[in-house]
């Protein structure tokens, strides 16, 4: 399970990039801070932004929740640099779905987006619309698996949102398994997936997760003590304080069996922990992911 979770490509929303195609399952408890987060990410980034609100939802209240994580998003929505609306009104005027015609609409939204020297196009899609539309599971589940074209260029990043309340846990899979890269819960969560002679952590490690971020590191040291290798990749970890990398480097301290722990981070990381003292742990080895 942990081996394909790192294959898939799990990250936190903070992390996706142009060219990503994600899946999340939401609850309503995590629903508003993904799509916030998202939105305002690529707000930041100079990229157009489509949220495809479920039918029900009220385009003022889905702005006044983006607005609980900003400012007023007023003259981002004049200008057209964020648009909130609905699978129906995304395939207007033709509003029955086909594969073939939301390809047509999101490769038209692109080319506009880049008309407008905008950076990109991300989209946040509820699945919710698929009741609403009448559409065929499998014909949505189609698309998703054939839906690669769109993002080779890089200039174009989709979430493809599930309520669990509303969809079959055999659907949620099967969505799941369509897409290249899947979504953390949400902003602020920290998972930890073990392999042999590694760990990769994804999402944040700070005050929030320090307790889990310290079990998982323990847990793997532990695991590879009999050989003395150890990659901690941090390559997907959107944010690490300075207290969750000291515990990183006390904990490597203590590990001195160890012949070699490497550790593969960004720039800004690496940063951090050679001002922390990194460099006097001599089996500690920093890669640079760019």
């Amino acid at each position: 399970m942990a081996g394909e979770a790192m294959r898939r490509g799990t990250l936190p929303v903070q992390r996706l990039r142009p060219g990503d195609h994600a899946f999340c399952r939401y609850t309503e408890r995590t629903r508003w801070d993904l799509v916030a987060a998202y939105a305002w990410t690529g707000l930041a980034r100079g990229e157009k932004v489509i949220i495809c609100a479920p039918p029900q939802a009220d385009r003022d209240t889905v702005q006044e929740r983006l607005e609980e994580h900003g400012p007023s998003l007023d003259h981002v929505c004049a200008r057209g640099q964020l648009v909130i609306t609905g699978m129906r009104m995304l395939l207007h005027p033709d509003g029955r779905f086909t594969p073939a015609r939301l390809r047509q609409r999101i490769q038209e939204e692109i080319a506009g987006a880049l008309a407008k020297r905008c950076a990109g196009l991300r989209t946040y899609i509820d699945m919710r619309w698929i009741a609403d539309l009448g559409a065929d599971v499998e014909e949505v589940m189609a698309r998703e698996e054939s839906a690669a074209p769109l993002f080779a260029a890089r200039s174009y990043s989709e979430v493809c949102a599930y309520d669990t309340s509303v969809f079959e846990p055999a659907v949620l899979d099967a969505m799941h398994a369509a897409h290249p890269h899947d979504l953390l819960d949400g902003p602020g969560a920290l998972r930890a997936l073990h392999a042999a002679g590694s760990v990769r952590l994804i999402g944040e490690a700070d005050m929030a997760t320090r307790i889990e971020w310290t079990s998982a590191l323990r847990d793997a040291f532990k695991r590879s003590a009999h050989d003395g290798h150890l990659v901690v990749d941090l390559s997907r970890l959107h944010f690490l304080s300075v207290g969750c990398a000291s515990d990183l480097l006390n904990l490597s301290t203590d590990a001195h069996r160890h012949g070699r722990i490497e550790v593969r981070l960004d720039r800004g990381k690496a940063t951090l922990l050679i001002g922390l003292g990194s460099r006097y742990l001599k089996h500690v080895v920093l890669v640079e992911d760019s």
